[in-house]
């Protein structure tokens, strides 16, 4: 592999906390292999832990849904152009843009437009809804990064370079305590039962779904009167947003910072929003009902363009419903606890869907996904840096 100039630089976009995290893991394992790399662009605090200079927090791209999108777009074509200008400014050739296909797609041609070389890392969930646009990310998308082996025969027919990694969740996930060392290390007790709440890392999430979950556990409380209740805040998420949620919760609930893996592993249960923690749950092995709840035009919106059955991402890579789903006018406290409490209740149905999760697993590895991915990044830069050695005058 040629080696890359000290000045190189390289553009990374992730517009949510799970992409925070993902951008984190993947700039890591990149400055292992290319220590004098420059990295820049939009990310938190974990991009910023493994140093990356983030001009625009990932809280500027917080929004949720086609209806609320469209809230942010001058604001967002107003970053796009600075990020452009930035690249130019450091003689960035590459930009890797993780998740969040509202911007990031937008975005990629006009990275493209500008010279840049795109690799976007996670897939966009084209194969579940709106199809046809594989052929426009073909036209924008130099390389797809897929953390799920069965994105890249839909991809590649598209004619879109397409490399499967694998997911840096199973890797998160074997590195875990057991579940009674991990309620002791976040203060709970491990012999009384808990169930964690995740009401999503968006503000719109936070309001629409919270209440709905408060009102299980207050349910729930009636049936097993030694429950115990923690919320792991998303980095996107100031506590004073959730904090007056909780001022008349049934029982106390913590807040903790982060750490969703660790409550799930210390959880008996969990109700969560639909997206990338409904994976986080599934391989760490705890049961959970999944919920979604968006602005009403955007749940029209869905229900024509979506072309896969189930919406909890568990759901979808295990190809079956395992767990349940309340999706919009579903998502009512009574029905959400009857769900969960089956799960406290049924030891043989806790036994079936952990042989499930025993499943979800075995299709999600091999683990190290962020090495391969930044070895596929490193490979990218390389060929870069290789061409503009034969331009003469460079």
């Amino acid at each position: 592999m040629p080696r890359l100039e000290v000045s190189a630089s390289l553009l990374v976009v992730a517009g949510e906390a799970s992409g925070d995290q993902l951008g984190a893991a993947l700039v890591g394992a990149l400055l292992e292999r290319l220590p004098h790399i420059e990295v820049y662009g939009v990310g938190g605090v974990h991009m910023r832990a493994a140093g990356v200079d983030t001009v625009f927090d990932v809280r500027d791209l917080n929004a949720v849904g086609a209806v609320e999108v469209m809230t942010k777009i001058p604001q967002g074509l107003c970053m796009a152009y600075q990020l452009l200008r930035e690249a130019r400014r450091r003689q960035t050739r590459a930009v890797v843009l993780i998740d969040t296909p509202g911007f990031n797609l937008p975005f990629a041609a006009l990275a493209k437009r500008a010279g840049l070389r795109v690799v976007f890392y996670v897939s966009p969930q084209i194969w579940a809804w709106r199809r046809g646009r594989v052929k426009k990310i073909a036209r924008r998308v130099d390389l797809m990064l897929t953390l799920f082996p069965f994105e890249v025969p839909f991809y590649t027919q598209a004619g879109v370079d397409a490399t499967y990694v694998g997911h840096p969740l199973v890797d998160r996930v074997a590195a875990l305590p057991s579940p009674e060392q991990a309620a002791v290390e976040l203060g709970l007790d491990p012999s009384r039962p808990v169930v964690a709440l995740l009401p999503g890392s968006r503000s719109q999430e936070i309001r629409r779904l919270l209440p709905p979950m408060l009102g299980a556990l207050e349910r729930m409380q009636q049936q097993v009167a030694n429950l115990q209740a923690v919320l792991p805040v998303a980095p996107t998420i100031d506590r004073t947003e959730i904090e007056p949620w909780l001022a008349e919760a049934p029982i106390p609930v913590s807040l903790i910072r982060g750490k969703s893996l660790e409550v799930l592993r210390a959880s008996q249960v969990a109700l969560i929003a639909s997206g990338t923690a409904t994976l986080e749950a599934g391989l760490v092995g705890t049961p959970m009902v999944i919920v979604y709840k968006v602005h009403v035009m955007t749940a029209l919106l869905a229900r024509l363009l979506i072309r896969v059955p189930d919406i909890g991402l568990v759901n979808i890579v295990a190809e079956k419903r395992v767990v349940p789903e309340l999706v919009q006018d579903e998502v009512q406290p009574q029905t959400l606890a009857a769900l969960a409490l089956r799960y406290l209740a049924d030891a043989e149905v806790r036994a079936e869907l952990q042989r499930e999760f025993a499943r979800l697993h075995d299709r999600m590895s091999p683990g190290h996904g962020a090495q391969r991915a930044a070895a596929c990044v490193a490979a990218c830069l390389a060929q870069i840096e290789a061409a503009n050695a034969l331009v003469p005058g460079r």
